[in-house]
């Protein structure tokens, strides 16, 4: 004892006590000095919604301290009470009488905390059922507002009841069955959960203070019913410290928050050959096993790790694409629309598939088949794939012909088992012929190393500096892709190959840079509409400081690059107006979405040529002149929310105005 550093002052018998462990809580006041608390403040009322864990106190205020200004309590009284309060009035008196603090759940994981109390050399433990924030609320001062709507809406609905009832028709509708999905997707949905939350009643309460004999009572409840007879601890201390502490394996530990391509490379040695290729493909989602057997272990056995490979994932393009119940497990549901795994791998299955039918596939064609919500279909496609500007989805990898030379007989047998897979898939998703004829004849996977495109359309391409990719000769297929073995290397040592060049007029990038840039442009553009370049640079800070090391964005990119492509995605560079005293810099515009409003948009940018402000009116009467048209309200309005901030009755250009 007298050579430990942390000798044992004191043993203590530990007893557990559970009479309160229902209704033990635990209250907090963050925005409250300690020095100040609540103790002396009388308390009107409680309220409590168990199940949601919410309190509400109402608390008198000292109308007649020093620090109390009695003008402005009349003031929040009227407003909220109005002239006539009556007996509906939130105030007792013609001041603000009172305040009421309402409670935020903690997401704290209660079940490692407990409520301890000492006495007679015993220590007795209550385990907490929640805790609570108490601040502030002033949702009461929202009853001004809806007594004037109420006055309002009581004066027009005068109007209308001196005017005769016309009788209409009554339609009846009968619903449609829900389905699975459409049922996920309402019990997820916030309105659900609101009326939820709204639909459990309040619990009143009574307020014992702490020096109560209520109080004093119930404090007894935290100490065990000795009564009961204790049986002896038999339990060796190692077990005892393990059902105490449960090893970290047993329970699932919060991970930090790491990019999802990022995987440990100590990490992978310690798994066996199946768990490092499960965990591998998992991450990448897509890869060669040329890539996947440099990242393995030297004395990795190729027939083992094949053998384990078809367990996990399937070929497509002579690459390994991971298998949808891997990532979808069973009883888990889509993080967008809360859609059942089932549904989510029967439409990833088929967009695998028509990957193996086609090098480039089109997302409305998949999404009229799958018939899953956009953002799933989105994120079906980028596991996979990657957007081509005016050409649509292509594969992610080149078509892998030495893989498929070198093992023919496991070619075979995945043919085999994308056949029995497609024909699930015509029966669940209801495939016709005509549509499975129009998959094959659109961008067919190179049937023999020798397909080409036309050198005159390979020229054409060549010259509009397009970043759409073509179907490219199999043999040099290695040249033409990105070597993902060779990001993932660049990844783990801190490095990064793919810097962009500049000539004298003209920034060359990498082909991966520029694409992992128009996706990032693209992305931002059509969710902005608006941005001026300093918007741009920001944002593209922010992105890289969400990268990992030795990602291809690493190495910089130049603002002359970053002007061209979002030329390049549909953006264009306006020549508008800027208010007095501004700085004045490139800013740039979506012009044309595809939709109805495309000719609208058009006019509207070209008005900000003229002025750096516009009205709404004006606008309007420009489109009925040049058009020939009647634009709605609605169009209109959300236009001008899309590119523009208001003023009063004016309206600016995001960006050209500090308050944007």
């Amino acid at each position: 004892m007298a050579d430990e550093d942390d000798p044992v002052v004191e043993e203590l018998d530990v007893f557990l006590s559970k009479t309160l462990a229902e209704n033990l809580y635990l209250f907090q006041y963050p925005v409250r000095p300690a020095t100040l608390p609540y103790d002396d403040v009388p308390h009107l009322s409680a309220r409590m919604k168990p199940k949601q864990q919410r309190v509400e106190l109402e608390l008198s205020v000292n109308t007649g301290a020093n620090s109390y200004c009695r003008s402005k309590g009349e003031q929040l009284a009227l407003n909220v009470d109005g002239n006539d309060p009556g007996e509906g009035s939130f105030y007792s008196s013609d001041v603000m009488d009172k305040y009421m603090l309402s409670s935020s759940a903690n997401v704290v994981d209660m079940s490692r905390y407990a409520v301890g109390m000492v006495k007679e050399g015993e220590l007795h433990l209550t385990p907490l059922h929640g805790v609570m924030q108490l601040k502030p609320s002033f949702g009461y001062l929202d009853q001004a507002d809806t007594r004037q709507e109420g006055a309002g809406g009581a004066g027009d609905a005068g109007d209308d009841d001196e005017e005769e009832e016309v009788a209409k028709p009554v339609q009846v509708k009968f619903g449609r069955p829900e389905s699975e999905e459409a049922k996920a997707r309402r019990l997820a949905s916030y309105q659900y959960l609101h009326k939820t939350q709204e639909e459990e009643h309040w619990v009143k309460c009574n307020f014992n203070s702490a020096d109560s004999e209520k109080s004093m009572t119930d404090m007894d409840q935290l100490f065990s019913n000795r009564s009961r007879e204790v049986f002896e601890f038999h339990k060796e201390p190692q077990d005892y410290l393990k059902d105490l502490i449960p090893p970290e394996s047993d329970k699932e530990l919060e991970k930090p928050a790491m990019p999802t391509n990022v995987l440990s490379m100590t990490q992978l040695k310690t798994m066996t050959l199946g768990d490092q290729i499960r965990a591998l493909l998992t991450n990448a989602k897509v890869i060669k096993f040329s890539q996947l057997m440099a990242l393995l272990p030297r004395e990795t056995d190729p027939v083992s790790c094949l053998r384990s490979l078809q367990q996990v994932a399937m070929l497509v393009q002579g690459c390994w694409v991971v298998k949808s119940e891997i990532l979808y497990p069973k009883d888990t549901c889509s993080p967008h629309s809360g859609i059942p795994a089932e549904v989510l791998c029967r439409g990833r299955d088929y967009v695998m598939w028509r990957f193996t039918q086609n090098r480039v596939v089109m997302r409305k064609d998949i999404s009229s088949v799958i018939k899953l919500p956009a953002e799933d279909v989105k994120d079906l496609l980028d596991q996979m794939s990657r957007i081509k500007i005016n050409l649509g989805w292509e594969f992610l990898m080149g078509y892998d012909k030495e893989f498929v030379d070198r093992h023919p007989d496991i070619v075979q047998r995945q043919q085999m088992l994308w056949d029995a897979k497609y024909q699930q898939l015509t029966k669940v998703l209801k495939i016709t012929k005509e549509m499975e004829k129009k998959v094959k004849a659109d961008h067919p996977v190179p049937a023999s190393p020798r397909r080409r495109r036309s050198s005159s359309r390979s020229k054409s391409r060549s010259e509009n500096h397009s970043i759409s990719e073509s179907d490219t000769d199999v043999d040099n297929s290695s040249k033409m892709d990105i070597d993902h073995t060779d990001s993932i290397t660049n990844h783990v040592n801190g490095e990064n190959s793919a810097v962009p060049m500049e000539t004298d007029n003209e920034v060359m990038p990498s082909v991966e840079l520029k694409t992992e840039l128009l996706n990032f442009i693209q992305e931002k553009l059509y969710s902005r509409y608006v941005m001026t370049l300093t918007d741009v640079k920001r944002l593209f800070s922010i992105k890289l400081a969400q990268c990992p090391p030795g990602h291809v964005l690493a190495g910089g990119v130049p603002d002359k690059l970053l002007e061209q492509s979002i030329v390049e995605v549909g953006g264009v560079k306006l020549q508008n107006q800027w208010p007095p005293n501004s700085k004045e810099e490139p800013m740039f515009a979506l012009a044309k979405t595809g939709d109805k409003l495309d000719q609208i948009r058009a006019i509207m940018l070209d008005m900000f040529k003229d002025s750096f402000k516009i009205r709404s009116s004006v606008l309007k009467s420009r489109i009925e002149s040049e058009l020939s048209m009647n634009a709605s309200d609605n169009d209109i309005k959300k236009l001008l929310k899309d590119y523009c901030i208001s003023k009063g009755s004016l309206w600016y250009l995001k960006g050209t105005s500090t308050e944007s």
